[in-house]
């Protein structure tokens, strides 16, 4: 089978509403659902066959969904993911709305549109390399919610703008709840190519989105009922949300500011600062993961003309204190750790240099690393992780899930390549290396 690489960096959202799916019950970008709630959407055609977690899918039986659902490059691997897998519908994030697909069937279940002109309306057509765009929506019991750009025309004398665009809608009927408008752009020249935009966690008290292009960094906390602006702060880009503690990266503090970044956690209702840490970084990533640790991967700061090292740091989402810290490449041009996948539950997969380890998420202890000299194993590539089940490709380009808590070999009878996995179904990418498609749970 055709190995598919994902490209996409970290920029993730999280949510910490009953449980998570994300860090919230969020799927992060890039991430699968979460398991059945109260208000999924439903479809009408038979039961289908489900497993939690998956091993393997139904390859021949492949549901093609909208191509708005990624973006790939000409070799089929994925640079930019808009959609977030619950259960057996997609959630799409596109220029103009959000929408909901049956997986199964692939058929669209609702349209909620957005009042606006699209601020970036050719960023989802492709095939071609962008990793930019609106992350994908983050998706409760009650709500989907949804970021992108919106440009605000001209009103006689007054000059338009670019304004961050929340979107919140009622997870089964798509009925808009509200949609709120932030200004983030005085410029009437301005535009918002290649923006990234994100809902970075809904909880009861509050919704936490953001927008990001070059150096023009804000993030906004929302009433989650009536979408009224909490507060606003420039120079930060949230990252996690931790119950009543957002943690992001601040680029306002410091040395060198604008080229310097710290950790910065907030109060998601007030926006007050509640504590810092990593101070003066040369780069800063907080990484999607369970609520009860903030995971950050970090490029040290530079000094005597000299790169730092990578670090991948967990933090106590209370007070900051450091509760461990992983270290990476060591001099070098590097500017990440690695990438990690949290499988919604219990683990947390890093790879880093070539080798791949597993933590327990919610204490960093470590749980098993690969490549494994002595056993004869080598680490294999990794697409997702979901329910105690990593997903991912083998040296000879075939698809392989181990579990997740041992690192053992489970099966290598996946049957396709999942970038996304609910009890219902995987995501990958067809082998026409463009097309979205949903492939059913064989056991």
């Amino acid at each position: 089978m055709r190995r598919v690489l994902a490209t996409t960096t970290c920029l993730v959202a999280v949510i910490t509403i009953s449980g998570c799916s994300g860090g919230v019950a969020t799927p992060q970008p890039g991430q699968s659902g979460v398991a059945t709630a109260a208000g999924t959407p439903t479809s009408t055609a038979p039961e289908a066959k489900t497993a939690d977690p998956p091993t393997e899918f139904d390859a021949a039986a492949g549901v093609p969904l909208p191509a708005g659902a990624f973006s790939t490059n000409a070799g089929g691997g994925i640079t930019a993911k808009f959609l977030t897998l619950r259960d057996r519908t997609a959630y799409i994030v596109g220029p103009t709305g959000m929408t909901a697909v049956d997986v199964l069937t692939g058929k669209q279940q609702w349209e909620a549109p957005i009042e606006g002109k699209p601020g970036d309306p050719n960023n989802q057509r492709g095939p071609f390399v962008n990793t930019t765009g609106p992350r994908p929506p983050v998706v409760t019991d009650q709500l989907a919610v949804a970021a992108v750009p919106v440009s605000v025309p001209e009103q006689g004398t007054t000059p338009g703008y670019i304004a961050l665009t929340v979107l919140a809608a009622d997870v089964a009927t798509g009925k808009k709840v509200w949609q709120a408008d932030t200004k983030v752009s005085t410029d009437q020249y301005a535009d918002a190519s290649n923006a990234v935009t994100k809902v970075v966690g809904v909880t009861d008290k509050a919704v936490i989105a953001a927008y990001v292009k070059d150096e023009q960094r804000i993030t906004v906390g929302l009433d989650p009922a009536k979408g009224t602006t909490l507060w606003t702060r420039n120079d930060y880009i949230g990252g996690t949300v931790h119950g009543d503690v957002l943690a992001g990266v601040d680029y306002s503090a410091g040395l060198h500011s604008g080229y310097t970044s710290q950790i910065t956690a907030l109060d998601v209702v007030t926006g007050q600062q509640k504590w810092v840490a990593a101070k003066d970084s040369y780069s800063l990533d907080v990484v999607a993961a369970d609520p009860a640790l903030v995971v950050v991967d970090q490029k040290a700061k530079i000094e005597q003309n000299v790169h730092g090292g990578t670090f991948l740091v967990f933090l106590d989402p209370a007070t900051g204190a450091e509760k461990g810290k992983l270290t990476g490449e060591y001099g070098s041009a590097v500017s990440s750790y690695g990438d990690c996948f949290y499988d919604q539950q219990s683990v947390l997969v890093c790879s880093s240099s070539g080798v791949l380890t597993a933590y327990d998420a919610a204490t960093a202890k470590k749980l098993w690393s690969l490549p494994d000299q002595t056993a004869n194993r080598v680490a294999p590539g990794v697409l997702t992780a979901w329910h105690g089940m990593l997903y991912g490709t083998t040296q000879g380009r075939k698809p392989i899930a181990l579990d997740a808590k041992t690192g053992k070999d489970v099966t290598t009878e996946v049957g396709v390549e999942p970038f996304w996995v609910s009890k219902y179904a995987a995501i990958g990418v067809a082998d026409d290396g463009r097309t979205p498609t949903a492939y059913p749970v064989k056991k």
